[in-house]
C-alpha cells in the first residue's frame, strides 16, 4: 500500500507539472495598452440614427449638426437678460455614455456669463440632458462601446433687463 501511494504521490506530482504550461500568462506592457487605446480611423465615432449610412466626415459632420440644432433650439426659447449687454462665449464639455445618453461636463466661462444671467446654468443643463439619445462611440479593435467627450463653444447673447 505503501508503494501504491509513493506511485500515486508521483504521478499526481508529473501531472501537476505537466499542467503548468496552461497557467503561463502573456504579459502586456502600458505603452501597448496606450498603444490599442487611441483613436484610429477605424473606429467608429458616436452617431445618432438619423446619420445611420453615412460614412466618415459626413457621419461626424450630421453628428455635430444635430447637437447644435437641438442645443440652439432649447436656448433660443429663453430670451436672457442680465445686468448688461453681453455677446460672450462659453465651452461646454458634453459627455457620452456608453448608453448613448449626454451629461454636460464642465462649463468654460471665461466672461461669468454664468453669473450675469441666474438661469444660464439650468438652462444648459436641461438643453444637454434633452438631446435624443445617440449611438456611442465603439473601438472597434476590441468592439467595446466607450465613453466620449465633445467640447462645443456657444455664443450667449444678452441684453439688459429693462
Amino acid at each position: 500500500m505503501n508503494s501504491l501511494a509513493k506511485t500515486s504521490s508521483i504521478l499526481l506530482i508529473f501531472t501537476l507539472f505537466q499542467g503548468c504550461e496552461y497557467f503561463n500568462t502573456t504579459t502586456i506592457s502600458p505603452k501597448q495598452v496606450k498603444e490599442q487605446s487611441l483613436w484610429s480611423e477605424n473606429d467608429q465615432a458616436p452617431s445618432f440614427m438619423e446619420c445611420d449610412g453615412l460614412e466618415g466626415d459626413e457621419n461626424i459632420e450630421c453628428f455635430k449638426n444635430m447637437i447644435n440644432e437641438n442645443l440652439m433650439s432649447i436656448l433660443a426659447e429663453n430670451n436672457f437678460t442680465s445686468t448688461s449687454i453681453l455677446n460672450e462665449e462659453v465651452t461646454l464639455t458634453l459627455e457620452l455614455d456608453t448608453e448613448g445618453y449626454f451629461s454636460l461636463g464642465e462649463v468654460e466661462d471665461n466672461a461669468d456669463v454664468l453669473t450675469k444671467i441666474e438661469s444660464l446654468s439650468d438652462i444648459l443643463q436641461e438643453a444637454v440632458s434633452s438631446l435624443p439619445q445617440a449611438l456611442p462611440a465603439v473601438k472597434t479593435n476590441v468592439g467595446v462601446k466607450v465613453k466620449t467627450q465633445l467640447t462645443l463653444p456657444v455664443r450667449i447673447i444678452a441684453s439688459p433687463q429693462e
